[in-house]
């Protein structure tokens, strides 16, 4: 593939108690000429995730966040709910006059750290404010996603929607007692966007993978493309890239994807969570760096040709 160039931090933590840290899981959407809204979950001062936006000028990186959210998105849920510890947005999807917002929700356990489900909020006020359209997950415990559901990308196609999402296949106990989570991603579909049916495992394990995370999904002139990450034995995530004839069959494009840790700063430790878009005659890349994009998020670009 060819090499991206990168351009440095285009988002960083803002400084609000409900945003001190972190630009996770960046996801683009067009506003005007060169100009993208970029959703993303910063987190608090406990390290819970929010959800916020802001606004960037891809063809000038250098001028950073043009304009940005000064409240989180959507309040964490109620004590006991299963977002009662952090939400995490992953994709927007505009249908029937409304934004709708899948995410992650976080809430805390016992034997294991965590657990995380699919939750939905809808806004009618063009992004601005997100309502819940249910305390209990969209996608959550079923016989075919027993553990974990989270990081939902979501298209809507003919009506019929469309979702790719990791699920966890199992706990691991390594080291006497430390709980180790194995997720990959798997593929559902819904006729209304609030009840799914889970259909097959879209990217299983390769090799020494235990962690298959946060898929983006686009339609191409010869398919899908999707960009995911992934982590194996020194526990440090990389991107992926995978294509599909109709978005159910997936084959890994091999060898590397064009980017990698730099020497030192920001990303030197691992590149995750990308997510790709064209603009003009260029394509751009949104991805985080160490701490899962503790420091913000990185822009990156290359020649489409």
């Amino acid at each position: 593939m060819k090499t991206w160039q990168k351009l440095g931090l285009v988002i960083t933590p803002m400084g609000y108690p409900w945003a001190m840290s972190h630009a996770q899981n960046p996801a683009a959407e067009h506003r005007e000429g060169s100009v993208y809204r970029v959703y993303f979950s910063p987190r608090d001062e406990r390290n819970r995730a929010g959800a916020a936006w802001a606004d960037i000028d891809v063809e000038h990186p250098e001028r950073g966040m043009l304009d940005h959210s000064r409240q989180s998105l959507l309040e964490l849920g109620r004590p006991g709910a299963f977002d009662d510890c952090g939400v995490m947005p992953h994709c927007v999807v505009e249908a029937g006059g409304a934004h709708h917002m899948f995410y992650t929700g976080w809430s805390l356990a016992k034997v294991v750290p965590f657990t995380f489900f699919i939750g939905l909020a809808r806004s009618h006020d063009g992004g601005k404010t997100f309502g819940r359209v249910s305390e209990a997950p969209v996608l959550g415990r079923n016989r075919h996603d027993p553990f974990l559901t989270a990081a939902p990308w979501v298209i809507l196609e003919n009506g019929l929607w469309r979702m790719w999402y990791i699920s966890g296949s199992h706990w691991e106990l390594v080291e006497g007692d430390q709980p180790k989570h194995y997720y990959r991603i798997k593929y559902a579909e819904s006729d209304d966007g609030e009840t799914w049916r889970p259909v097959a495992v879209a990217v299983d394990f390769e090799d020494d993978e235990y962690a298959i995370a946060r898929p983006v999904v686009t339609r191409t002139a010869r398919g899908y493309e999707m960009w995911f990450c992934s982590r194996g034995g020194d526990g440090t995530y990389r991107p992926r890239h995978a294509t599909s004839p109709d978005g159910l069959d997936w084959t890994r494009t091999p060898g590397d994807t064009g980017i990698d840790v730099s020497e030192s700063g920001w990303d030197s430790d691992m590149v995750c969570y990308p997510f790709v878009f064209s603009h003009g005659d260029k394509q751009y890349m949104l991805y985080n760096g160490n701490g899962y994009g503790r420091d913000g998020a990185g822009l990156a670009v290359r020649d489409l040709g």
